[in-house]
C-alpha cells in the first residue's frame, strides 16, 4: 500500500495541520507514502519550532506559494474564472505526473489550499485510484471572496460525494457534510502525544502567590481577536494585578497590539519549540482556548478544531473556553465537562469564570481529571495513528 498525500502545510512548517500529519505519518515506512506541497511554502510557514521532517519523499510543485496567492487576489479582483481554471489545470498536470512517478495506489488531499482537493480528485479519476479528502476545515467555507467560494463550492459538490473516504477532525463537520451531501465522514480528532505530559504535574500555588498565569499558546488571527479583547477587559474588571495573560505565539507583538491584544495584564513571549510546550502548559494555572464571536468566517469557527485541543486536555490544568455557543469547541467542553465554557461575548461573565477557576479547588480538580480522560479517549496519537493507517489501507484494497 502506497499513497500520495497533498497538503499545503507539511512538516516541518509551523501549523496545526502540519503537526497532525507529522503524528499520523511519523511511524510509517518511507516507501508507504509520498508528500506533495507547493514550492517554498515551508519558507513562509516555518520558524524553526515546528515538527521534524518526515522520512518520506517530498515533492514541491510550481509556481511558488506567494505567486499562487497573488494570482488568487488577481482572479478575485478581476472576477476571472479563467485564471482559476488555468491554475487548476496546471495543478492537475503536476499532481498526475508525480503520482504516476511514485506509483501511488491512492491519493489523500488536505484542505487549506483552493486547488489541492479538486486537482487531486481529478487525478484520482483519471488514474482510477481511490481519493480521500482530509477536511481539516470546511473546504468551501475557507474561501470568503465570492468568486473563490463559488469555485470551491462547485468542486466540493463533486469531490465529497465522489470520495472513497472523507476524514474530518470533529463531530460538527461530520454532521455538516452528512446534512449537505448525505455522506458519513470518519471523525479523527487531531492527535496528541500524551507521553510528553507528566502524569502528576507539579503545581504548588504556595510557590506562586505573586502571580496567577492564564496561558495561551498558538497562532492568533481574525478567528481569535475579539475573544482576546474580551479576556483583557475581564482582567481589568477583576482588577487583580497578580492575574496575568501569558501569550506564546508566532505572531508579532506589534500585530497583537494593533488588534488591541495588549495592556498591563499581558506578557508576550517568543514562540517556543513544540517539545517545550508540555512543560509550559503544565505550569499554568489556567489554559485559555478562544474563538472569535465576530469574525470574517463564522462557519469556519463553528466547525473548527484547533490543533491544540488535545494538548490542553492532556496538560491536566483547568481549561477556560471562550467561544460561540454554536461552535464545536464550546459543545465538546460542555458535553464532557472538561473545561469551563463562557459562550457569550461578555467580559463580566468571563471575569466571573476566571475568579471561579482561581478560587474553587474542587472545580479545578474536576475539570483537570475530566480533561485528561477525554485526551486519552479522543486524542491519543497511538490510537488515532492506527485508525488512520487501517482506514487508508482498507480504501486501497480494490
Amino acid at each position: 500500500m502506497k499513497f500520495a498525500l497533498v497538503s499545503l502545510g507539511l512538516p516541518p512548517s509551523q501549523s496545526g495541520q502540519s503537526l497532525v500529519l507529522y503524528h499520523l505519518l511519523k511511524d510509517l515506512e518511507p516507501d508507504q507514502y509520498c508528500l506533495i506541497t507547493q514550492k517554498n511554502f515551508h519558507l513562509y510557514g516555518s520558524q524553526g519550532n515546528g515538527s521534524s521532517h518526515l522520512p518520506g519523499a517530498y515533492h514541491h510543485i510550481n509556481p511558488d506559494y506567494q505567486v499562487i496567492r497573488g494570482m488568487l487576489r488577481l482572479a478575485s479582483t478581476a472576477r476571472s474564472t479563467g485564471i482559476l481554471s488555468a491554475l487548476l489545470k496546471v495543478r492537475v498536470h503536476q499532481l498526475r505526473r508525480i503520482i504516476r512517478q511514485e506509483q501511488s495506489e491512492a491519493v489523500i488531499a488536505c484542505t487549506g489550499d483552493l486547488f489541492d482537493p479538486p486537482a487531486a480528485y481529478q487525478v484520482s479519476r483519471s488514474l482510477d485510484i481511490p481519493y480521500i479528502l482530509y477536511a481539516f476545515d470546511h473546504y468551501s467555507h475557507q474561501w470568503m471572496p465570492p468568486l473563490l467560494h463559488a469555485f470551491a463550492r462547485k468542486h466540493e459538490e463533486q469531490l465529497i460525494p465522489g470520495a472513497a473516504e472523507v476524514i474530518v477532525p470533529n463531530e460538527f463537520l461530520c454532521r455538516e457534510y452528512r446534512r449537505t451531501y448525505g455522506i458519513e465522514a470518519t471523525v479523527l480528532h487531531n492527535p496528541c502525544d500524551l507521553s510528553r505530559y507528566q502524569a502528576s504535574p507539579e503545581h504548588d500555588r504556595a510557590d506562586k502567590e505573586k502571580e496567577v498565569t492564564i496561558l495561551y499558546t498558538g497562532a492568533i488571527y481574525e478567528a481569535h481577536y475579539d475573544a482576546f479583547q474580551n479576556l483583557i477587559q475581564a482582567l481589568h474588571t477583576l482588577d487583580r494585578p497578580e492575574v496575568r495573560l501569558h501569550i506564546y505565539t508566532p505572531q508579532s507583538e506589534s500585530r497583537l497590539r494593533a488588534n488591541n491584544i495588549s495592556g498591563e495584564y499581558v506578557t508576550y513571549h517568543k514562540n517556543q519549540p513544540i517539545f517545550m510546550m508540555p512543560e509550559i502548559q503544565q505550569k499554568a494555572d489556567i489554559l485559555f482556548l478562544p474563538l472569535a464571536f465576530n469574525s470574517p468566517y463564522p462557519e469556519i469557527v463553528k466547525t473548527a478544531s484547533p490543533g491544540k485541543i488535545g494538548e490542553l486536555l492532556a496538560a491536566r490544568r483547568p481549561v477556560l473556553v471562550h467561544a460561540p455557543a454554536d461552535s464545536f469547541v464550546s459543545w465538546y467542553f460542555k458535553q464532557h465537562s472538561c473545561g469551563l465554557v463562557i459562550d457569550k461575548s461578555d467580559p463580566v461573565e468571563l471575569a466571573n469564570g476566571i475568579e471561579a477557576l482561581i478560587e474553587d479547588r474542587e472545580l479545578q480538580q474536576n475539570l483537570s481529571t475530566a480533561a485528561y480522560a477525554r485526551a486519552k479517549k479522543d486524542f491519543d496519537d497511538v490510537t488515532i495513528k492506527k485508525r488512520f493507517a487501517d482506514l487508508v489501507e482498507s480504501r486501497c484494497i480494490r
